[in-house]
């Protein structure tokens, strides 16, 4: 019988490449939609507990998600090393990769874990948390970095599942894992009124459900990449690569990240009230979003399979493809979200007239930019499917300190547009970074080719 990664190698390479990118991308998509269904389903339950809370998960959420851009930059460097020498045949090598991004996902994030819990008020001091919202978040914050090696650990196996053509998988695992958490989470807080607390009980058991079923599919289950649990030799050949690619993505998702922080300040001056409209806001858009960033995400193994073969037409047809379909399913989002903003804001407002009033101003103004977040997302996947990660680093500091803190800085010291100028400063940086990003692609587009082989030719087993 032939395995699984024999035949969706041979469609990647050989097969129909809609099939192939809509076999990729959905199970992405389908991926990141639940995940961010979890977060908002997680706002309604929070929402039922008072604003203050939803101001202090939103206010702690960069944090968390700077912890999780060091994660998916191991993921995306992983993915990248893993799926070329797939596309080569070099199996072996391909394990040898896998089974050194696993030891190096495991040790940071235990290290991080404890940097993170041990100093989690400085932290939150740093990034400027109110006295208001401290306790809370202090709370909510120590408990969620508990998860952080189980995260590390699900995105050395999402690497190793993507690369090898396989989402599909990765995606029931973890919807299992978020209807644990919906569960459980509904179950504290209804229950036992355990309050905030059991959003990061749920994450941390949910996370814990994920990692284990990666540890059997990888390590125990027989398959052609099947890992020994035998303590890997680290390499330079493997090392360097690894974060010659990843740490452009980490630069470039914790500064995203970051500028959520900053972006904070800007917000919370306006109140608590405009904090939380703008956290319903973030989780309703990343739900939709989702739709579209999936299709980048499921285009990079493409990329790195095909020029491991030496098929760089290929390479670009369904690159062509891909941002046809993120383009059309964009527009049919935001056909699908801005006639029914007023009852998806009330969903989360739970009565609040203040924030119903923010959370819908905010959607009819940057919800908006899902069309050129679709452009960037598939301009994104091309650069991590050639390992050239430093491009979307570039991509996303422009978009942060060229486009967005200035105008948002610009609109609120110099206009009288009050909490407006956050949701314009959103929608004109995402537009601008749009436009970037493609201009970027067209002018490296002429000569795709794969970052750090050098390396990779060497011995490494």
């Amino acid at each position: 019988m032939k395995d699984k990664l024999l035949e969706r190698r041979d469609l990647i390479l050989k097969g129909n490449l809609w099939r192939a990118i809509f076999l990729l991308a959905v199970p992405v998509a389908i991926n990141d939609f639940v995940r961010s269904m979890y977060n908002l389903i997680d706002t309604f339950f929070v929402s039922n507990i008072g604003s203050m809370e939803i101001a202090a998960i939103t206010f702690v959420g960069p944090l968390n998600n700077i912890i999780r851009a060091i994660s998916l930059g191991m993921s995306v460097a992983g993915t990248n090393l893993i799926a070329r020498e797939i596309g080569r045949k070099d199996y072996n090598k391909a394990k040898n990769i896998a089974m050194q991004l696993f030891t190096v996902a495991v040790f940071i994030g235990i290290i991080i874990t404890i940097v993170c819990f041990s100093f989690s008020k400085e932290i939150l001091l740093a990034a400027s948390a109110t006295e208001s919202i401290m306790s809370i978040a202090n709370l909510y914050f120590r408990l969620t970095v508990l998860s952080s090696p189980f995260i590390f650990i699900n995105s050395a196996y999402i690497a190793i599942k993507s690369a090898n053509g396989d989402t599909l998988r990765s995606m029931n695992v973890n919807l299992v894992a978020m209807a644990i958490k919906i569960v459980l989470t509904y179950i504290l807080i209804f229950n036992f009124n355990m309050g905030i607390k059991s959003l990061a009980i749920s994450t941390i058991i949910g996370t814990m459900f994920t990692s284990c079923y990666a540890v059997y599919d990888v390590f125990i289950r027989k398959t052609v990449m099947k890992l020994s649990f035998k303590w890997p030799k680290l390499s330079k050949q493997v090392i360097i690569p690894l974060f010659l690619i990843g740490i452009p993505i980490v630069i470039e998702k914790s500064s995203v990240a970051f500028s959520f922080i900053v972006v904070n300040k800007y917000v919370i001056s306006f109140g608590e009230k405009v904090l939380a409209g703008y956290g319903i806001t973030n989780r309703i858009n990343s739900l939709f979003f989702s739709a579209v960033a999936g299709f980048g995400t499921g285009l990079a193994p493409i990329i790195s399979q095909n020029l491991g073969a030496g098929q760089e037409k290929r390479a670009k047809e369904s690159i062509k493809k891909t941002y046809l379909t993120a383009l059309v399913i964009s527009c049919a989002v935001i056909s699908i979200v801005l006639p029914f903003k007023y009852s998806l804001a009330g969903v989360f407002s739970n009565g609040d007239s203040a924030v119903l009033y923010h959370t819908v101003n905010a959607i009819s103004v940057y919800s908006i930019s899902v069309i050129p977040w679709a452009i960037f997302q598939v301009t994104s996947g091309i650069f991590q499917g050639t390992g050239h990660t430093k491009y979307n680093m570039f991509i996303s500091i422009m978009r942060i300190y060229c486009f967005r803190l200035p105008l948002i800085i610009i609109f609120t010291k110099f206009t009288d547009m009050s909490e407006y100028s956050i949701w314009y400063g959103m929608l004109l940086s995402n537009i601008l970074t749009g436009f970037f990003a493609m201009g970027l692609y067209y002018i490296n587009c002429k000569n795709l080719r794969l970052i750090g082989d050098r390396y990779l030719q060497k011995e490494c087993i």
